[in-house]
């Protein structure tokens, strides 16, 4: 019966998010506003992580709120939609249908989702926007845009498991939306849309390794086919898809910021105007995240110290454990396996002196670089694959070389820089494989090919490989799902958010109070990470006695100077 509860759950939210996608898509002045229901997917997930990011500067998303965010857009485009509700209702189920099968019996993605994903989402439910928040847990300062999507599944109708869907429902629409572009475009934009295809059903088809990085990378991709095709039809819409999908990324994974040399090339080409309705209110909104995170870590973009401000009241400056300049040597050390050197060879090297000077490099190729390897080595051999065969057809050529080769710069400077700071492959996934993409592109905008098959083979080998993969994600993750049938916890067989425990035990979290008796926060009892509790939750304050005061009516935490 569980089991048809999270269909049904995850297909209603599709209906809901596909219905809050057209209406948004209206509102853009859409010209093609129902062709593509995926789409409409893709675009409802922005309104309404958009609408509940901006409501949170000002209010808690209550249930009731919750509501209201979900349904409210809807009564506008209710009229539209009613002749095509039959289709809708079944692109819904097509999407909770994904949606459930990775989601049966799995678990939240590790350590993550304890650590910041489910308490930041709890502390988008119960409060609005707190100042100095990062404070509490310096890996709140990387909030995401996703967290706030969570936020709005939490209500009386999708319970606090609702939080659990959005995850899931972005992997199924954006799978289903690559598969109608391969479905509906000529066979050069089909193998660049099936490459990046592969890639998401090949290294991202695990709900539990989803976190903030593989819907970041999904939409970084789902920009770049979007500014492929701009350069074939010059459409509006494409150029629309663009700049918001370019935006999700960047809300979703500030890393991948180089997402914004996609728009400001079509800026260059003047394929786009450089001003409009939606680069005013992409803008706005990008001041908007800014906003919010100085308001919780007093940094623009945290944990770089170039962007923050000490002067203010709630600087993280003042946190032994959240202190910007630690919190980037931290992070950069530990992507460089750092610790696995410390551990392996029994020194105290410190972190400064290892990132220095590549000391990194032979510890990382021993250990990171073979999972690196593993990654990317189909996506090698598939490319290898294009390259060498050629279709008999006119169609040969069409693509610009100039474009290519283009693509083929961004992708090596983002690799680059990746590779120099941040080497773990779920960081730079898009970057490397944009980057070996990239060759592939130059091949197609080229006369060059060994085997020469016809255009319908070409396509019925994509349409072959979809399937296979398809069916390939579908068995593993069935495989799971019976592996787990029998084992029962608490909520199976929902995805476990509670604790890293077999039974998924909850924890009851103990309150630290002020010396005036006043809440502070939780801490998180008896299970080591706050996972879903209640908050605001902290295993990680700082050394010293962290202090709050409400202010306007708004809560602060800080340190004092």
């Amino acid at each position: 019966m569980e089991y048809l509860i999270i269909l049904f759950l995850t297909s209603l939210s599709c209906f809901l998010t596909i219905l809050n996608g057209l209406a948004f898509k209206k509102l853009l002045k859409f010209e093609n506003l129902e062709e593509d229901i995926s789409e409409a997917g893709l675009y409802g997930i922005l309104l309404i992580s958009f609408l509940t990011f901006i409501i949170n500067f000002f209010y808690k998303i209550s249930s009731t709120l919750s509501l209201i965010i979900l349904f409210l857009p809807i009564l506008f485009i209710l009229k539209e939609t009613f002749h095509q509700k039959k289709k809708i209702l079944l692109y819904s189920i097509l999407f909770g249908s994904i949606s459930s099968i990775i989601m049966f019996t799995d678990n939240t993605n590790r350590p993550d989702a304890g650590l910041y994903h489910l308490p930041y989402t709890n502390i988008i439910n119960h409060s609005k926007i707190i100042l100095g928040v990062a404070n509490l847990e310096f890996r709140f300062g990387h909030s995401s845009i996703l967290q706030y999507f969570s936020a709005a599944f939490n209500n009386i109708i999708f319970s606090d498991k609702g939080i659990l869907i959005p995850l899931a429902n972005i992997f199924s629409i954006t799978v289903i939306y690559f598969v109608n572009l391969i479905r509906k475009n000529n066979y050069q934009l089909k193998i660049i849309f099936f490459i990046f295809l592969f890639n998401i059903l090949y290294s991202m088809n695990r709900y539990s390794g989803f976190g903030n990085d593989d819907p970041a990378h999904m939409f970084f991709y789902l920009c770049f086919v979007n500014y492929i095709l701009i350069f074939f039809n010059n459409e509006n819409d494409n150029k629309k898809n663009v700049l918001f999908f370019a935006l999700f990324a960047f809300l979703i994974k500030p890393f991948l910021i180089f997402v914004f040399l996609f728009p400001l090339i079509l800026l260059f080409y003047k394929k786009i105007k450089f001003i409009s309705g939606v680069n005013i209110f992409c803008s706005l909104l990008i001041l908007l995240w800014f906003i919010k995170n100085i308001l919780i870590s007093s940094c623009i973009l945290y944990p770089e110290p170039k962007t923050c401000f000490k002067s203010l009241e709630w600087s993280t400056y003042y946190s032994s454990v959240s202190n910007p300049e630690r919190v980037k040597r931290t992070s950069e050390a530990w992507s460089k396996n750092w610790n696995n050197y410390v551990s392996n060879n029994k020194t105290n090297f410190k972190q400064s002196d290892y990132i220095k000077e590549f000391n990194w490099i032979e510890t990382w190729r021993n250990d990171h670089f073979k999972v690196f390897l593993k990654e990317i080595f189909p996506q090698i051999l598939l490319i290898i694959f294009f390259i060498f065969i050629k279709p008999r057809s006119e169609e040969i050529g069409i693509l610009n070389r100039k474009i290519s080769f283009q693509i083929l710069l961004i992708g090596l400077f983002s690799s680059t820089l990746w590779f120099l700071k941040f080497p773990i492959y779920r960081y730079g996934q898009a970057y490397v494989i944009l980057f070996i993409n990239s060759f592939l592109l130059i091949s197609l905008s080229s006369h060059y090919g060994f085997l020469k098959l016809k255009t319908k083979v070409i396509k019925h080998v994509i349409m072959g490989l979809i399937i296979l993969l398809s069916l390939g994600v579908i068995i593993k993750n069935l495989i799971r799902i019976n592996e787990n049938y029998y084992i029962k916890y608490i909520d199976y067989p929902w995805p476990k958010m509670n604790s890293f425990t077999k039974n998924n035990s909850k924890n009851t979290n103990f309150p630290v109070k002020s010396k005036n008796g006043d809440l502070m926060y939780y801490k998180p009892t008896p299970y080591s990470l706050c996972m879903n509790s209640k908050s605001p939750c902290t295993s990680n304050v700082g050394v010293g006695e962290i202090k709050k005061k409400n202010k306007y009516g708004y809560i602060i935490y800080y340190y004092e100077n």
